[in-house]
């Protein structure tokens, strides 16, 4: 999960350990009385009425979802062989490809993150490192989606 192996800028930074980051984070939705299917159910939302958008970018209620394209995919680091295609626990990554830019217009809060992050969160309860540049902390994105 460093850098390099899944991804170049990797999942966990040098400090983080898988075990106690996702410990962790689940103890933060458990504090916020929040599911990991809650809160990526809801972001997983925002992300497919942009996809279903020709500009890729869609408004729901309060929120503004823009989504930034990638060619290719990026691979969840629990697939268990990389050779052979995506990970397939909680049946399988949707998103992989997608970049999102969510803004609360009531708040004005916002947030970046992957779209892989929704798997990652669904079927893994993990938000990655704090030392990653890609990190959703899970506080963070349950108060931008109204849902604290």
């Amino acid at each position: 999960m460093r850098p390099g192996a899944f991804s170049r800028s990797g999942f966990l930074g040098p400090g983080d350990r898988l075990a106690e980051v996702i410990a962790r984070d689940r103890q933060t939705l458990c504090d916020l009385r929040l599911s990991v299917s809650e809160i990526a159910s809801v972001l997983e939302s925002l992300i497919v009425a942009a996809e279903l958008s020709p500009s890729r970018h869609a408004q729901v209620g309060s929120f503004v979802c823009r989504l930034r394209i990638h060619q290719g995919f990026q691979l969840c680091p629990w697939t268990l062989d990389p050779n052979a295609g995506q990970c397939k626990t909680g049946g399988g990554v949707r998103h992989a490809s997608v970049d999102w830019y969510i803004t609360n217009t009531e708040t004005q809060a916002e947030m970046v993150g992957p779209g892989l992050i929704v798997h990652l969160i669904r079927d893994h309860s993990f938000f990655e490192g704090p030392g990653s540049p890609n990190r959703v902390d899970p506080a963070r994105l349950a108060q931008l989606l109204a849902l604290v």
